[in-house]
């Protein structure tokens, strides 16, 4: 009986992390309870599942190769998000344990300089210690996981990779150009578990921990997709050449497959190899690296002639689920005014988040996703539907759904209460999705396929009790108590089985910061910045002019003080108690 096979791609998000992770732990809850169900015989879809790939940039390339770590082992499912100490490492690292109050500690700046980053780095690498690495692996691995799940992080690698454009021709003008566009793939070895691992990838053996089993560069290539420039330390990798050929911007199938004939870099000659290559966040030339969880599935049996998922509702057999915490923040203003906006600093402001947007935007899926003409792609965005109902008239006015959004997206770092709130959310929203949206009709390749392999009682049974209408236009509704089977009814991909996850979600509090917190971190920040200030001034030649700015230090921070926090709270905005 064929799998519906899933991949799950993982945006970038700062600290809205928390919200994906929400939305991984209620999707794996759900899939629990769903084969528990199976394996207890009772009337449930008998249809399967295997996810198949994880990809992701930035926050979400931390937490999808969190989760690639965690699904061979055992783990809790958080509903309640006042818990601390659990064994759920996705949740212990976006909630409980990442905050600014660590990443304004100064324990990096006790060795010499130069100062890599304007916030302190280490908290990153102990959760990136605790979370990636090989814990016990289940007696059983959930059927649900493919024996050979593989794992893509964006990366951004500074160093870039060179490609001729001429040929080294002794004599004359050399041309190249730089991609700097970059990419790891590692593929999870379970124990006893054979690989089909491309040459390119990266192993994870369970059996074996530390650098010997590749958890060393697991643990710096999520930091490293993760790595926010200037804010957080950039990471350096060992690349072995030959995963440059083919070049990074070649689709993976095509890199499978060798069509077209792969360009090779022009490393100069006598290049160490490995490389040494220097990375920050995979997000800024990758933020939504879909095409890499679309084109490995499109690679994987059964073969695909034209190397393209099927993507009609009776065909598809294969889909990518994006979580995409902030698939766009920019609205457009009809009153914007070029001229005044054409200042350097106005552009600079603009500059990063236009690079992200852009990052971020697949112009060749937009009609497809809008028109509801696909069924091999899927999207997870924030929604709070009665945050929407309280501001209805005056949406202009509406806070963003997640609370971690503050702030461009740091918010989520100035206090645990945000984090729980989005990693509760997300649950909640995965909760509808996988209710309402992630459906297929009866009559679907994978469906049909199971449903013909039961009686026709119990296939009539399993269709009048978890059966959906005609999406249509995505308005979907439960069918009336006792309608009969239509010729349309829908099936859940990923039905909800039990009463730990059938229980509609309520709605989640927001939570609001105290301004005694705020001050506490106001505190630190003076703290941090006296700190890194202090290194960077004793850099400076001229003795005198070092003089100069050392004392000018004191009243700077004085004077900022009052203003920072101001600013602040009203970042913050509806998230702040006054």
């Amino acid at each position: 009986m064929p799998s519906f096979k899933i991949g799950i791609n993982m945006a970038g998000a700062v600290s809205a992390g928390a919200y994906t992770a929400g939305v991984l732990d209620f999707l794996t809850e759900a899939l629990d309870e769903w084969y528990k169900a199976k394996a207890r015989g009772e009337l449930v879809p008998s249809h399967d599942v295997s996810i198949e790939v994880f990809s992701g940039a930035s926050a979400g390339g931390m937490c999808a190769a969190i989760s690639a770590v965690m699904l061979p082992q055992d783990f809790d499912h958080i509903s309640d998000t006042t818990k601390t100490n659990t064994t759920n490492r996705l949740y212990e690292s976006w909630v409980n344990r990442i905050d600014i109050r660590e990443l304004l500690k100064t324990d990096d700046l006790k060795t010499a300089p130069p100062i890599v980053s304007l916030l302190d780095s280490s908290i990153i690498n102990e959760i990136a210690t605790y979370a990636l690495a090989p814990g016990t692996p289940l007696p059983a691995p959930r059927p649900y996981v493919s024996p050979n799940l593989t794992l893509f992080l964006s990366l951004t690698n500074l160093r870039g990779t060179p490609y001729s454009l001429n040929g080294a021709a002794p004599g004359s003008t050399e041309e190249s150009t730089f991609f700097f566009g970059d990419r790891i793939q590692f593929e999870v070895v379970a124990p006893g578990k054979t690989t089909t691992a491309a040459q390119r990838a990266h192993l994870l053996d369970f059996s074996r921990p530390g650098s010997a089993g590749g958890w060393d560069v697991l643990q710096t290539s999520a930091m490293a997709t993760g790595a926010f420039p200037i804010f957080l330390a950039p990471r350096i990798l060992d690349r072995k050449t030959a995963e440059y050929t083919p070049p990074m911007w070649e689709s993976v199938t095509s890199a499978a497959m060798g069509t077209p004939p792969p360009i090779s870099p022009s490393f100069p000659p006598r290049t160490p190899d490995p490389i040494q290559t220097l990375n920050v966040d995979g997000g800024i030339t990758n933020n939504d690296p879909f095409n890499y969880a679309n084109d490995y599935l499109a690679q994987l049996e059964p073969p695909l002639s034209d190397r393209k998922a099927p993507s009609t509702a009776s065909d598809a057999d294969r889909a990518v689920i994006s979580i995409a915490p902030f698939p766009t923040q920019d609205k457009f203003d009809p009153a914007y005014q070029p001229a005044g906006s054409a200042n350097i600093f106005s552009v600079l402001g603009r500059l990063f988040s236009a690079l992200i947007s852009q990052s971020r935007f697949f112009g060749e899926s937009l009609d497809k996703v809008m028109n509801g003409t696909t069924f091999n792609r899927f999207v997870i965005a924030p929604s709070d539907y009665e945050l929407a109902t309280q501001y209805a008239s005056a949406p202009q006015n509406q806070p963003p759904a997640l609370q971690c959004a503050a702030l461009s997206a740091f918010g989520g770092f100035f206090d645990r209460g945000f984090r729980a709130h989005d990693y509760a959310l997300g649950r909640r929203n995965c909760q509808k999705f996988l209710s309402d949206s992630f459906v297929l009709p009866k009559d679907n390749v994978v469906m049909k396929a199971a449903l013909d392999l039961l009686d026709p009682a119990t296939a009539e049974a399993v269709i009048q009790k978890f059966k959906r209408s005609d999406p249509g236009n995505y308005a979907f509704a439960p069918p009336p108590p006792g309608q009969t089977t239509d010729a349309n009814a829908w099936l859940p991909v990923i039905p909800l089985c039990s009463d730990a996850v059938q229980q509609p979600i309520g709605p989640v509090p927001r939570h609001k910061m105290a301004a005694r917190d705020l001050d506490l971190v106001v505190g630190l920040v003076m703290g941090r910045v006296k700190a890194v200030t202090a290194m960077l001034i004793a850099t400076v030649p001229s003795r005198l002019f070092r003089i100069f700015l050392q004392a000018g230090q004191p009243f700077i921070r004085l004077l900022a003080r009052a203003p920072l926090k101001d600013a602040l709270a009203q970042m913050l905005g509806d998230s702040y108690q006054k």
